[in-house]
């Protein structure tokens, strides 16, 4: 594992990776970071990405502290707080363009009661900036949530913009902001440090092939 030294990550172009396109009106396509690649947060977590879950191209899965972790598009988390459905919702704003958007009901189950509470869920891609953050200063798309509760939960509403760092897809920032008389269990986070795996070695030249550069 190396640490991404800070003059190369708006340069940087990894290998079979996706093609970043920040500050630009190009379409973004999102791809889970990479296995290996790691960011902490100043909420104290670090994740560990380990890949795509196969059933299902927008669910990123990661390790943290030994326990196994899943995000919709890199951002949602696989908790009960979060609901489901964000996967298939969320899947019409990629490839990521300025102004794109989705809207689906996410469905929240009560852990105790069984219940289940929907809840209007609004996305749009507000555009392409340039973040600082402890961890450093990245090219990134930017997004952003807008939640409605329904029925006796209508006066719940929040909203919630992520920014996604532009080569690796990881969340570098979140930001909530509560309606009047709203709560949610999610709050603001920044990270404080990113790292990559390293590229994959050079294959080794031909038999008989010169080993320097042409006379």
């Amino acid at each position: 594992m190396r640490i991404l030294p800070l003059p190369l990550l708006l340069g940087l172009a990894l290998a079979g990776c996706k093609t970043p396109t920040p500050q630009t009106e190009k379409a973004w396509v999102f791809a889970c970071p990479e296995p290996g690649s790691r960011v902490t947060w100043d909420d104290g977590r670090s994740p560990t990405f380990t890949g795509t879950d196969p059933a299902e191209p927008g669910l990123c899965t990661a390790e943290a502290g030994g326990t196994p972790v899943k995000l919709a598009w890199g951002m949602v988390e696989g908790a009960s707080y979060e609901g489901r459905g964000h996967g298939p919702g969320m899947a019409s704003l990629f490839p990521a363009r300025t102004g794109a958007n989705a809207a689906y009901n996410a469905q929240v189950s009560s852990p105790g009661s069984g219940i289940r509470y929907e809840f209007e869920t609004r996305w749009r891609v507000v555009g392409f900036e340039k973040l600082e953050v402890p961890a450093g200063r990245f090219d990134t798309v930017v997004l952003e949530r807008v939640v409605n509760g329904t029925g006796s939960n209508a006066t719940q509403n929040f909203t919630v913009r992520y920014w996604l760092e532009g080569v690796s897809g990881i969340l570098l920032q979140r930001k909530v902001t509560l309606g009047r008389g709203a709560s949610s269990l999610l709050r603001d986070l920044k990270a404080t440090s990113i790292s990559l795996p390293p590229p994959p070695p050079r294959a080794p030249p031909p038999p008989g092939a010169p080993s320097g550069p042409p006379a």
